[in-house]
């Protein structure tokens, strides 16, 4: 507190950010939520309101346990996001296991455009091939329509129109060849009902999807319609990720010891305190999808994480709440439409015990500790840092004006990524097709 009020000087009018950046970030324990407004209401003094407070600390739930606040965590994630930047330009060698060789033909071996022109008269089908998205004007992602920023580039999506595009992972299941691509897995296992696979727009070099293929089930909300044969189904997913992470990235020694640090490999249920797992609402395709991310995130994505860009609370419904909320049963149990609301399953879930809240600040911290705790990314492995949009020498004293960051963040996911490893002679991801690959008649609806 002395070391803040030696600063006050240095207040803006607006913002209580920089005096965090100008103090120390390094404070630590816990404090009493109470006390510690206390301790930055004397901070700040008349420079901000009681109101501009009580705002920052409800941004911070986050770093709370109970009635008390994780100091360190707190003004450490002030301090970064005052002092936000990332490495970029990559350079080094990194270790890139390959994915799993079953190559496999497509079962229908024609694009999705014919696929739909075949079942035609199949209105279910023909819905389960389209997602309504925001595709982003600046690197073309689609993104779900509730986004204000493209979750690959950053991008804003504000003014952007919704729109419809192919459901990708129903065309996995389906065994179809191709759409505006081929339609090429980078897989890491399957079995007669589940598929996992690399995520093509990884947020960290071991980030994979899982999805089910002999059911259809568009989003989360669906599995409360059966919460026991929800829980089952999401176990699974969980499961044949965490094993496809432990066999082909924690197993891969090269890529243990410099991407991990060495640490050694953990068992499935333990690794799930670090990990960003979850799934998204609304989906940018839909089909149930379990995100699996292991930290340390890449440098750009974990910046977008410190500005709060990944994983929006609201948005992202971590593992564990899922689980927990489904393992209530029948008192989770509710009909299912299209209107039906996210906040409907957070509320119902709150009053049946489960705080949906407390479960996602828990998953952040323990991914932004787990980011901490591995640390891979070294400033000889890059040619240049980010900093406000603009790319500077990685010693940060030198602008390069005519590099677009943007650009960069995408050659830097080529360089970085797992995704379709090892690459074709061609230089691009390479892949196959799903083993089971269904007909439309046997991929029965979650919900019916």
């Amino acid at each position: 507190t002395k070391q803040f009020a030696r600063n006050l000087d240095k207040l803006a009018m607006d913002t209580v950010l920089r005096l965090f950046k100008d103090s120390t970030p390094h404070q630590s324990g816990l404090l009493p939520v109470s006390t510690f407004r206390e301790i930055l209401l004397r901070i700040v003094g008349s420079k901000l309101s009681t109101d501009s407070v009580d705002s920052l600390l409800k941004e911070a739930s986050w770093a709370m346990q109970g009635d008390q606040i994780d100091v360190n965590a707190f003004l450490t994630s002030i301090w970064k996001k005052v002092a936000s930047g990332y490495l970029a330009g990559a350079v080094g060698n990194m270790p890139h296991p390959g994915q799993l060789q079953m190559p496999c033909e497509p079962r229908f071996a024609d694009s999705i455009e014919a696929f739909k022109e075949k079942h035609a008269a199949d209105a279910e089908t023909q819905a389960r091939l389209r997602n309504t998205v925001k595709v982003c004007g600046k690197c073309g992602k689609p993104n779900a329509f509730t986004l204000m920023n493209c979750n690959a580039c950053g991008a804003s999506l504000q003014e952007i129109p919704l729109s419809y595009n192919d459901n990708v992972f129903m065309g996995f299941v389906y065994g179809i060849a191709k759409g505006k691509f081929p339609y090429k897995i980078s897989l890491r296992a399957q079995t007669p009902d589940l598929l996992c696979f690399d995520d093509p727009l990884q947020c960290s070099p071991c980030h994979l999807n899982a999805i089910p293929t002999s059911v259809y089930c568009p989003d989360l909300r669906f599995l409360f319609t059966d919460p026991p044969r929800g829980l089952v189904l999401l176990q699974e997913m969980y499961d044949i990720a965490a094993q496809a992470a432990l066999d082909h990235y924690w197993g891969d020694e090269a890529f243990r010891k410099q991407i991990f640090s060495g640490y050694a490999q953990p068992a499935a249920a333990s690794m799930l305190e670090e990990l960003a797992c979850g799934l998204n609402f609304p989906p940018s395709m839909y089909q149930l999808h379990l995100q699996f991310i292991q930290p340390p995130l890449f440098p750009f994505h974990d910046d977008m994480m410190k500005r709060g860009k990944h994983f929006n609370k609201g948005r992202f419904f971590p593992f564990k709440f899922m689980i927990k909320a489904l393992a209530l049963g029948d008192a989770m149990k509710m009909q299912v439409t299209a209107e039906t609301t996210v906040e409907a399953i957070i509320e119902k879930a709150l009053a049946a015990g489960v705080d949906y809240s407390a479960e996602h600040d828990a998953m952040m911290r323990g991914v932004a500790a787990a980011c901490e705790k591995y640390s891979p990314w070294k400033e000889a492995d890059f040619k240049y840092s980010v900093t406000d949009e603009k790319v500077f020498e990685v010693s940060g004293q030198t602008e390069q004006a005519d590099l677009d960051p943007k650009q960069v963040q995408k050659s830097d996911a080529t360089v970085l990524q797992n995704y379709g490893r090892p690459y074709g002679e061609d230089g691009k991801p390479s892949g196959t097709y799903y083993k089971y690959a269904k007909d439309p008649k046997d991929v029965a609806g979650f919900a019916q």
